[in-house]
This record gives structure tokens, sequence and C-alpha cells, in this order.
């Protein structure tokens, strides 16, 4: 339960809004709210509500304005809130449910670290608190006593922003802090501590001469609007500027601690001395960049070696310790672009996003490094191809890189490669496992033991497992199990064989039905298993699924995961241990067999993708379809899974791509393309991107299944991959290569015969052509998929065409027609219950009120959509509903709130890297500069948001930006290139029909 009065009064509760009703409701509960736990008598509350000229049935209508308020609450499932006394009422709240006592207390607590000399943790708080802001607080109250709370806590925000800027001042940031203390400064020019900032800001950017001029700026409009002059703390930093006095540079507050990534190495590490000397000399080299292979056998011990050769010289490179797993040899290997992009998120946590490319990627990760000394470690590299982009630039850092293959191809790099170990190693590695006291009671069973391993770590390691987890074998008994070389490693010596008869040792041990799991398991290759997985894997009941699962963990053959998000026990098999089940599935099940397998599990994640696409709010752009081969698995899991679905699609994405390049490379189309389709709904596509890199992913499902659809002569599945193809290039604002794949996917439907396919594709044809200001080409597909979804009798989909036609048409300046199909896409959607829907027309309604000037409406219907999208937890539409708010209150005047918003939504869509929605922002936040007079701000926003448009080549947006600035240019008095931006401006708004053109030529006729 979350109640918050910093902004208009909401309640939350389950991740959703609660219904409150009008002002004199919510300032009624703020009332109480604000006095949790105290009885505010009945005359106190109507004070609160009507201030002092209250109605005479004042005491009537509190008491049904409580009855409201109670039923909202218990409709909810939200327990008692307020409670009737006497003399009145009270609220029992929970603590800190108020978001006011949460801002205090982060404020406390940064307050607290910023006296104990900790900026970096002060400003951490201080930005914690301000994020709780959504406007001004108790916004909407009316004129009351809560006023006075309302303006002590705006007073205390500003304040909170004040230690928010000192702190990160502390923290060496000036440089970043000049544009907002300049805006700050503006704002609140008798402000004197942000003005002592901004010329701090400024000395430590080397702008001395602004610093001063800001003091005198500053003692001017002292003295002008306040009659006196600047305080003594002004005055000594005035004075410590004119003498370059060393102490205003500060000292920077010392950075996040160095990373410290490298897990612990095996306690039981035995032996590999003359291999440690050799890799320790190598990284103990001084000038260069030592990087040193470790190749060898699978289960060798690579990894323990080069851990514990790390941890050693961890000494050696006090600036950090990096540890990545490559998965060189799963299915699914970590590409460069992956893993770059989360080492520039753990040594760059400030940046917005990693940049696109690999080659980007690389040269910010070496531009990272440069001059300091981090030691890299990078396990389980597949190739040199894999690890070169990895590599440092510059002299100072050191790598190790484990492989199965030798790497030759790296130059500069020196090589160790691991054969065994020597026997009284090895008789030392068992005791470390399976106990001393077991292996000196019967010496010779271990030598034999150790011999028929081959002295192979892992080998050794499963074999003291063994004996470490069942107390009753004896020694003797572990080495005459391994005498026999039906239950034996056929080939205990080196190489990938000894691995290989070595895991086949506790394969052959297992019942049938543990052999059948561990090959499935080892089929799917997939990093991590779930119980659910290998139930449907095997076909069997979950309980007894379960039940196998941990004989395998028994026989070291699985390691325990932990549990997921939805509290399913996961197991991970060790990467050798996979591929040797696997081999033991192409010898031992039927092609048949091993396809059902893949089938299943992928049939079960179909069932549980396809859940939550229809728990999701469509408007109707993507096709909601029943998948044929989807596998209904028990309801309680999917009703987990719904309970927090992003989190459980996280948790998959890996084994989701992994399952869907099986299944194409197993030529099992219909599966592999229906997955690709449904995950393009939710995981991939969607409001709200649940993955870390979504497009990555999208792009890798749907090319593999694409692949083998074409080998498969699937036509029909192909024009399905290459429709979300193109809609995944619209979501990345590439539009042009999405109507290049939405073409080609229109005459493949157009050819299959599904008018379904076919009509939405037209409609993405439509959005596409709209995005890049090609109006007439968008309402040409949009009038066409119009007429097919009238045949289709689709109503919701009918509405998201109306929709997009009514956009268009205002874009064109077709006023009345864009009223008309606006309003009948509302009711479709209303009808329908399609929230999401309804939210987006009444923001494009907006957009057509402010269009025309209608200000009041276009406020009115803006603010419920922002209701809207935030009740669904639409943070992509909330954003963009906010801006067209901010636009509103721009026009009016009121600079301040519209900047705020404006703010606020450019993170959001940075955030959720939405390109348009940047360029769109940039360009609102340059009008914003224009309008107070800040020509240079909106002149450089504005460019912004130029270089954006003319990125993903939206013509007409271009046009609208480039005739602001236009103005600009006029304000700064270059009348030639405004005239020229106006002329380009003019000329695209003509060419493309937009409506700026007619709306000046009519402009011009009448005058």
């Amino acid at each position: 339960m979350e109640f918050r009065v910093l902004g208009p009064m909401e309640v939350w509760h389950g991740g959703r809004q609660v219904p409150l009703g009008g002002a004199k409701p919510r300032a009624l509960l703020t009332a109480l709210v604000l006095d949790a736990g105290h009885v505010l008598p009945v005359d106190r509350l109507i004070e609160a509500v009507w201030g002092e000229d209250p109605p005479p049935t004042a005491r009537a209508v509190l008491q049904t304005y409580v009855a409201a308020l109670r039923r909202a609450f218990d409709q909810a499932g939200l327990p008692a809130v307020i409670v009737s006394h006497r003399v009145g009422y009270l609220a029992e709240v929970p603590g800190e449910a108020v978001d006011r006592d949460v801002f205090e207390r982060l404020a406390a607590e940064g307050r607290l670290h910023a006296r104990d000399g900790r900026p970096a943790e002060a400003a951490v708080r201080f930005r914690a608190a301000l994020a709780l802001w959504r406007g001004a607080a108790l916004g909407g109250i009316g004129d009351s006593f809560l006023r006075a709370e309302a303006l002590r806590l705006e007073e205390l925000r500003l304040a909170v922003i004040e230690e928010r800027i000192s702190a990160e001042l502390a923290t060496g940031r000036a440089e970043d802090l000049v544009d907002e203390l300049t805006e700050l400064v503006a704002l609140h020019p008798v402000r004197e501590r942000l003005r002592r900032d901004l010329m701090i800001a400024l000395y430590r950017s080397g702008r001395q001469a602004d610093a001063l001029a800001a003091f005198g700026e500053g003692r001017r409009v002292l003295i002008e609007e306040l009659g006196i002059d600047p305080g003594p703390e002004l005055r000594r930093t005035h004075e410590a500027i004119l003498r370059s006095d060393p102490a205003l540079l500060g000292v920077a507050e010392p950075g996040p601690p160095p990373p410290r990534q490298l897990p612990s190495a095996p306690p039981d590490f035995t032996g590999r001395e003359d291999e440690i000397a050799t890799l320790r000399a190598g990284l103990a080299q001084q000038g260069g960049t030592p990087v040193q292979v470790i190749s060898g056998a699978g289960g060798t011990g690579k990894t323990s070696l080069a851990l514990k050769v790390a941890h050693m010289a961890a000494g050696l490179y006090p600036d950090g310790q990096l540890y990545v797993e490559l998965r060189g040899t799963a299915d699914a290997q970590a590409s460069p672009e992956e893993i770059l992009g989360r080492l520039l998120r753990q040594l760059d946590p400030a940046a917005t996003s990693p940049p696109a490319t690999l080659e980007e990627r690389a040269s910010r990760f070496r531009t990272l490094l440069a001059g300091s000394r981090k030691l890299l470690v990078l396990d389980d590299a597949a190739s040199e191809a894999q690890v070169r982009p990895l590599l440092p630039g510059t002299p100072g850092c050191a790598v190790i890189v484990t492989s199965r293959n030798r790497l030759p191809g790296l130059a500069g790099a020196a090589f160790v490669d691991l054969g065994v170990l020597p026997r009284d190693a090895a008789m030392t590695l068992l005791a470390r496992i399976a106990g001393r006291d077991r292996i000196s009671a019967d010496a010779d069973a271990a030598q034999q033991i150790v011999r028929r391993c081959g002295g192979l770590p892992l080998a050794l390691r499963i074999a003291g497992a063994r004996l470490a987890a069942r107390r009753q074998w004896t020694t003797e008994m572990l080495a005459g199990r391994l005498a026999d070389e039906r239950r034996r490693l056929d080939e205990l010596a080196v190489g990938d064989q000894e691995v290989r008869a070595s895991i086949s040792l506790s394969y052959r041990a297992l019942t049938p039905a543990a052999r059948t799991m561990l090959r499935r398991l080892g089929l799917l290759g997939l990093p991590s298993l779930p119980v659910w997985v290998a139930a449907a894997a095997t076909d069997q009941p979950l309980a007894e699924a379960e039940r196998v699962l941990e004989q395998l963990v028994d026989a070291s053959l699985l390691d325990i995961d932990g549990t997921d998000s939805i509290g399913w026990m996961g197991y991970r098999p060790h990467d050798l241990i996979s591929l040797y089940a696997r081999e033991r599935a192409e010898e031992e099940d039927t092609p048949g067999e091993r396809a059902a397998t893949v089938e299943r599990v992928l049939g079960a994640w179909l069932w549980l993708v396809q859940q939550i696409n229809d728990a999701v709010p469509t408007t109707g752009m993507a096709m909601r379809a029943t998948y044929r081969t989807a596998r209904p698995l028990d309801p309680e899991l999917a009703r987990a899974v719904l309970a927090d679905r992003h989190a459980w699609l996280r948790e998959q994405e890996t084994s989701l791509v992994v399952a869907i390049d099986l299944a194409a490379a197993m030529d099992l189309d219909e599966v592999a393309v229906e997955l690709a389709c449904a995950l393009s709904g939710t995981a991939f596509g969607g409001s709200q991107y649940v993955f870390d890199n979504p497009f990555t992913g999208w792009h890798r499902t749907h090319e593999a299944a694409l692949a083998v659809a074409r080998r498969r002569g699937n036509s029909l599945g192909e024009a399905i991959l290459l429709a979300g193809l193109g809609q995944l290039r619209y979501e990345q604002d590439l539009f042009a290569e999405s109507r290049d794949y939405l073409s080609q996917s229109l005459s493949m439907f157009r050819a299959a015969g599904d008018a379904r396919g076919e009509a939405v594709t037209l409609t993405a044809l439509g959005a596409a052509c709209r995005e890049q200001g090609y109006l007439p080409e968008a309402m040409h597909f949009l009038g066409r998929a119009e007429k097919m979804w009238t045949d289709l009798s689709d109503d919701t989909a009918m509405a998201n065409v109306q929709r997009l036609m009514g956009t268009v048409l205002l874009e064109r300046g077709e006023y009345d027609r864009s009223w008309a199909v606006l309003t009948c896409a509302l009711r479709l959607y209303r009808e329908g219950g399609s929230r999401r829907g309804e939210g987006m027309t009444l923001r494009n309604i907006a957009l057509f009120h402010r269009a025309r000037g209608e200000l009041d409406e276009a406020e009115r219907t803006a603010g419920e959509a922002l209701v809207i999208f935030g009740a669904i937890g639409d943070q992509l539409m909330e954003a963009y509903a906010l801006r067209v708010l901010a636009k509103v209150w721009l026009r009016r005047g009121r600079f301040e709130e519209a900047r705020r918003a404006l703010d606020e939504t450019l993170a959001t869509v940075r955030k959720l890297r939405d390109r348009f929605g940047e360029a769109c922002t940039l360009r609102a936040i340059g009008e914003c500069h224009l309008a107070e007079g800040r020509l240079y701000q909106a002149r450089s926003r504005l460019e912004e948001s130029l270089a954006g448009w003319e990125e993903i080549g939206s013509m007409v947006f271009r046009a609208r930006t480039l005739h602001d600035l236009s103005r600009v240019h006029d304000a700064f008095g270059d009348a030639a290139a405004g005239a020229a931006m106006r002329a380009e401006a003019m000329e695209t708004f003509r060419s493309h029909g937009a409506r700026e053109y007619a709306e000046a030529a009519e402009q011009l006729q009448s005058s």
C-alpha cells in the first residue's frame, strides 16, 4: 500500500492505482494521511476540503466522501484505512507507506552521509529522495490549511536539490552540473547556496570569468529585489575565486570500489606448481599487456588454475579484477557484443546504455581501461574472434584466457597447455575431496582409483564426490567399481575421450529414467533447467521429474542452481556433462524421440508465453494467435508466471533463444516459428522491454526460425516472421527497413490467402509510413486495412486502424475526418475493454485538441490518458502522455511545470531506448527554452532533435523542428538563416501533405 502526496494525491496497491474520485475526496484523504495515526475533527476536515467557505451540507457530504473512499479501498483489496472516531476520523497507515515519510528519511540519511564525509553515498540518497516527486506537492488540494504543508514540502524539496548538488560537486562532477545550476539559479535567483555552487562549478570547469559574472549578477539581484548584499558564504566564495584559492578545486570523493569479480578458487586446488610459476611470471611483466592462454582438454582444471593464479596476482592489479564466462562450449556462446555490454555497464554505471555496434563498444571498453591496472579473466573462450574485441588496448592491464582450443591466432599471447595431474597431486586432490581419513585408511585402493581415473581432475572430483556423498561406501568398493570396464571409464589417460569415459561411469550407474533425463537435458543444452522443463523433456509428472533430477545431483552430474523468480528449483549441468549427454542422446535416441523432446519443451514455453500474451492489453496491432504446438502445463505454474511475468521472462531469455536455435537446427519449423512469433508479442516487443537487449534476441530468434521455415517451404511461417522482423525494425525506429520487411510479408500473406495476416501487415505498413511522414501512403495502407478488418469483424483491430488513421488525418489537417475516426476508435476500445487502446486514443485526441488550440480539452484528455497508462504500468506511453500535457502547459505559459515534465519524459524514453520519443521530447524542451528566451539552450536541444529525426528518417518531424530552429535564428538576428530554414521546412510540409503547409497558405491568403 502506497500513499503518494509528492504530486497529486494517489493511492497504489499491488501495482494498481486506487480510484479516489475528485479533488475534494482526495483533499480529505490527504489531510488524514499527512496526520496518520491522529484523530482529525470533522471541522478540521471540512476546512481541508472546502477552505473557509464550506457549504451548509458539508458534514453530510464529508460522510459520503468517507464512505466512497472506504468502498474504493475495499474494492482494491486494501485493509481499512479510515477509522471513525466520536469527534472525527483518523487514518491507519503502515510505516513508510506515505512517500513524504520516505522522502524525509532518505533526505536525513543523505545529510548523515554528507556530514560523515561520504558525498557519493549522500548524493545517492538525495537522488533517491527526489525521484519520489511527481509534480507539485499535494497537487490539486485547493486553498486550505494543507497549502502550508505543500509549501513546506516544496521548500524541503528545493533544499534537498541544493544538498544533492553540493554532494555531487564534492565527488568531482562540476562540469556535469553547470547547465542544471544555471537553470536553477535563473529560476531561484535569490537562493545564495545555488549561486555559490554555480560559481564553484564554473570555476572548476575552467570558467573563472563566468563564475565572477555569476556573483555580480547575484549581487545585483539581491540588492534590487531584497535590498541586501550577498551573504558571507557567497562573498567568501567570490574572494576565493579572485585569488584562485586551491581549496576551491576540492578533493574528489573516491569513486566506487574497484571491481573484485573473481570467484573463489577451489579450496582443494592441488598441484600445477610449474604452470603457476610460468603464469605468475608472465603476469608480472611490466610495460606491456600480458595475455596468458591456458588451454587443454575438458576437465583438466583450466578454470581452477586461472582463478588460483588470478587471486595470487591480484595485488599487481589494484584497479580491479574482472571475470567473464564466454560460454565457448555451450550452444549459445556469449557474443563479444553481449560481453562488452555487460562490462561497460559494470565499469561505467552512470552511462545511459552501451553503444550499439561491436566496434563502438570495444572502443569504449578500451577507453575505460586505459591508464588503469586491471586483470581480466576470460573463461571458456571459443575462438580468437570471440576474444580479440575484449582485449585492452594500452599497457597496464593483463588477461588470462581459458579455452579448449589453444588459440594460436592471438598475437603476442603466452600459452600454457594442461595435461593430467601427477600421481602424488592426484592422490592429494582425491583426499581433499573425499576426506583424508578415508583415503589414508586404504591407500592401495585410493591408488587404484587415481590410476583408473587417469589423473584427470574432473574424473577425480567425480570419484571423490561420490565417496564424500555416500559415507557407507568404502574406498575399496569404489576402486572395485572402477575396475569393471563396463562401469568405469573406458580410457582414462588424457583428452576428451577420458572426459567422456569418466562421465560414462556415472551415466551407466543411473536408472533408466535418470539416463533418459540426462540425455534429454543434454540434447536441450540449456544453461539452467527448472523442474518443469525437465518434466516436459521426459514427458513425466513434476514430482517424478524432480525425484530423478535429485538422482543426477547425487551422481554429481547436475548442480542445484537455486530457485527462480516463481519458486521453482533449477538445475545446472556442467558443460562437459551436457556435451556428453547430448552425444548419448544422438546415439541412443531416435530422431523422432529427439524431435519430440524439443517440441514438448518448446511447446510448454510457448503455452506459458501465450498465457502472458493473453494477459497483456492489446491495441490490435499484433495478432493474438492460438498456437498449434503449444503444450498446456499445470495452471498453477501459469498463475505463478503471470504474478511476475517480467522477472520470469528475464530469467528465461538465454534458454528461450537457445531453444529456438535448437529447434531450427533440427528442422522443427512450426514450433520455432510459433515461439519466435509469440515472444515478439511481450518478451521482445510490447510497451516495456523485458530483456536487457530485446532487439538482439528478437532478431536472432526470428532469423533462426526464418531460415528453417524457408528450408521447409513453410511460406506462411516465413510471412509471419518477415512481419515480425518488420515490427522489430519499427520498434528500432528503422522505418525504411521496416517497410521493406513488411512489403515482403504482405505479398506472401496475400499469396497464402491469409486475410488476417494481410490486414495486420497493412496496418503496420500504415504506421511505418506515418512515422516517416509519408502521409498519403499511410492513408492508402490504412484504408485497405480498414476494409479487411471490416470483413473480418475484428473491432479491436478496427479500433487500432481508426486511431492510426485519425493521427494521419490530423497530420494532414483534415480535422473533421480526424475527429470522426478518433472518436470511433475510442468507442470501439471502450466497448472492447482495451484500457491501453483507450489511453492511446485519448492521447491522440489530446493532440487533436492541442492542434486546434482547445487547451482545456487537451489537458483533460491527456490527463485521462496519463492516469490509464499509470494504472496499467505502461511507462513508455505514460511518458508520451506526459509530454502532451507538458506542451499544453507550455502553451499556457506554465513553463516550470512543462520543463519538469519534459525532463521526466526524456529520462524515461532514454531508459527505454526510444529514439523517436527522444527526438520528440528534445524538440519540446527546445520549444520550452525558446518560449522562455533561453536561446542558446533552445538551439542546442533543437539541433539534437534535428539530428535524431535525420537519423531515423522522419521528415515531417524534422521539418517541424527546423521551423522551430528558424525562430531561434530570427531571435539571434540571423534572418537569412531563419528564412532558409523556414523555406526548407515548408517545402517538406508541401511535399508530404502536412497540415502546416495548408495552414500557412490560408494565413497568407487571409493577410
